[in-house]
């Protein structure tokens, strides 16, 4: 028979599977923790970040003043967020001051010194890259590249109806010079009575429009369309001209006023103030599309106008300086708070000012019509600029005057790399390069039987730059006549110096300097004529209400100084002896004399 389990009988639990799933059960408790405890570390880690274990810290920033409210505004915003950098609390200080300030501050001081305007800063945001393109020989000055904020392009503000005239003439950046020199200009344009364009292009600090417009003017001329101007394109005579001729025009706006426009802001308010435009000192002034966007109520009866050709733009870049005085943490901090600036969110606050803000336009408001740019010039590099900066700082002014050269024997005496006549020439060239359109100049050359018995010769006579001789202008003859030039026999000074006053006298220009400029190196060898008599001579020669100086020049040792000395301040002029025509010397006595 067969049996069975009691029923007292039970069956046993097995104890892996429950080791098994307990070791499972602290293998995820202890993961659970590692993360809290993870986190929680972080958490301190953040927390002892934006305590700023290292304290506060500022960004001092230094912008131009037409954009630096916006600036403030965007730091104001900036510091709301509490950024911290390398464990500081960065709060941001803005300071505006005039971008050519700014250059001269930072050459000066070598990155080490900061004497300039305001704290000495991190950050710098100039008017255009031309600030950034002057500052090309102090090396380290300026971390990297620096990139646009905004743009604003360079243009003319003018009256309507001017502005309408120049438009409709299809007038572009290398017309400006010709409707400044010519008295009738405008008046070719269907503007009776406005006589020649008065163009304001002021230099004093915060006038960077008008350097930009010069670089405009200056691809024009040169044929350099979209940029960049060269060094070699800018020195050119064609450029200088032009640039001296718009200058000259620009100070001739103001010649006795005492309130002369320095910067730009002041010339946009002298042109927004004046009744009738016709009339007025002033008919246009270069600026920013931005400048004319928040110029006050009076400048209302402005517009803007844009020459044809490459537009020059005040491109705004975000600088992130490098010198002594920048430590890591307000480099790193310069560095984000530009990122910040170029967020799209920080856009309105530029554009609403009148910037343009990644090639978007605000929506045009008043007389400013926010044209599209068709062709941005691209700009030139530190050395081009500078070049063109002297051109418009240091032009001639317009004169009627006549080069009386010596041409004798001894100007084939050599100094240097070349004789004192080739000297002398290339020191008369550069100078006439840089002379205005609207000069009247002639040359004259003497020595002994030159034109017959005559010991001069009139090689080109005296007249407007512009005027036509020959197969091209007077200003090609002159430089032509210069470059042939060869030392003759002997000098016959005192009977030429009575000629050239003379003729002087009779061509007297009413609205201008006249002078007679002599330059010679050696004594008088004619003794038919005695230097008292010379003196009488052009004592009689002088007429009441036509004075005409005569400048004089001598190169090395001249035994006939005192007469010539004595001559120059019988008629109001001046004389400068030079010990070589070799050097920069003689060409500043040249510019001296007819600058």
């Amino acid at each position: 028979m067969g049996q069975h389990r009691g029923t007292r009988g039970t069956r046993g639990v097995s104890k892996g599977p429950v080791i098994a799933v307990g070791a499972v059960i602290a293998v995820v408790l202890a993961a659970v923790g590692w993360f809290q405890l993870r986190d929680r570390i972080s958490d301190q880690g953040t927390q002892a970040a934006q305590m700023c274990v290292e304290g506060s810290a500022v960004l001092d920033v230094t912008a131009d003043p037409d954009i630096a409210p916006q600036i403030q505004t965007l730091a104001d915003r900036y510091t709301q967020t509490t950024p911290v950098v390398r464990d500081h609390c960065i709060t941001v200080a803005v300071t505006a001051a005039a971008s050519q300030t700014v250059v001269d501050a930072m050459a000066a001081s070598a990155g080490q010194n900061w004497s300039g305007p305001g704290p000495a800063p991190a950050l710098w945001i100039p008017q255009s890259t031309q600030s950034i393109a002057r500052l090309g020989g102090q090396t380290g000055l300026i971390d990297g590249q620096p990139k646009s904020l905004v743009t604003s392009p360079v243009l003319l503000a003018a009256p309507v109806t001017l502005a309408e005239a120049l438009s409709g003439s299809k007038i572009g950046w290398q017309d400006l010079a010709r409707l400044q020199s010519d008295p009738n200009a405008l008046q070719g344009l269907g503007l009776p009575g406005w006589g020649s364009l008065r163009l304001a292009l002021p230099t004093g600090p915060g006038s960077d429009p008008s350097t930009l417009a010069a670089e405009a003017v200056a691809a024009a001329v040169s044929g350099a369309g979209a940029g960049p101007v060269t060094e070699a394109q800018a020195a050119s005579p064609p450029v200088i001209s032009a640039l001296s001729t718009l200058a000259v025009g620009s100070a001739a706006a103001f010649p006795t006023a005492p309130d002369k426009p320095a910067v730009t802001a002041d010339a946009l308010a002298a042109l927004g103030a004046q009744h009738d435009p016709r009339t007025g000192t002033l008919h246009a002034v270069a600026v920013t599309e931005q400048q004319l966007y928040a110029a006050e109520p009076d400048a209302n009866a402005l517009t803007a106008f844009l020459p044809a050709g490459a537009t020059p733009m005040a491109d705004h870049p975000a600088a992130i300086v490098s010198a002594g005085w920048v430590d890591e943490a307000r480099g790193r901090a310069a560095s984000e708070f530009a990122d910040y600036l170029r967020r799209p969110e920080q856009a309105s606050v530029l554009r609403d000012a009148g910037f343009r803000v990644d090639g978007k336009s605000p929506s045009a408001v008043g007389a400013v019509p926010f044209a599209p740019i068709d062709t941005p010039l691209q700009p030139a590099d530190g050395a081009a600029v500078d070049t063109l900066t002297r051109t418009l700082t240091n032009s001639a002014v317009p004169r009627r005057s006549t080069l009386l050269l010596d041409v004798s024997g001894s100007m084939s005496n050599v100094e240097g790399d070349g004789t004192r006549l080739t000297n002398t020439t290339a020191a008369l060239t550069e100078q006439l390069n840089r002379t205005p359109d609207a000069t009247e100049l002639g040359l004259w050359i003497y020595s002994r039987n030159l034109d017959g018995t005559k010991p001069y010769r009139i090689a080109v006579p005296t007249g407007p730059l512009t005027d036509t001789v020959g197969t091209g202008t007077r200003r090609q003859a002159i430089d032509t006549a210069l470059d042939a030039l060869t030392p003759a026999t002997a000098t016959s000074t005192y009977a030429a110096v009575e000629a050239a006053y003379a003729d002087a006298v009779q061509g007297f220009g009413a609205d201008r300097p006249n002078s007679v400029l002599l330059i010679t190196d050696g004594p008088n060898d004619d003794t038919s004529i005695t230097a008292r008599q010379l003196l009488a001579s052009i004592r009689a020669a002088t007429v009441d209400g036509k004075p005409v100086r005569i400048d004089v020049i001598t190169i090395g040792e001249n035994s006939d100084a005192d007469t010539l000395r004595a001559l120059a301040e019988q008629t109001g002029g001046s004389l400068t002896a030079v010990g070589s025509s070799q050097g920069p010397e003689l060409g500043a006595a040249i510019g001296q004399a007819l600058g």
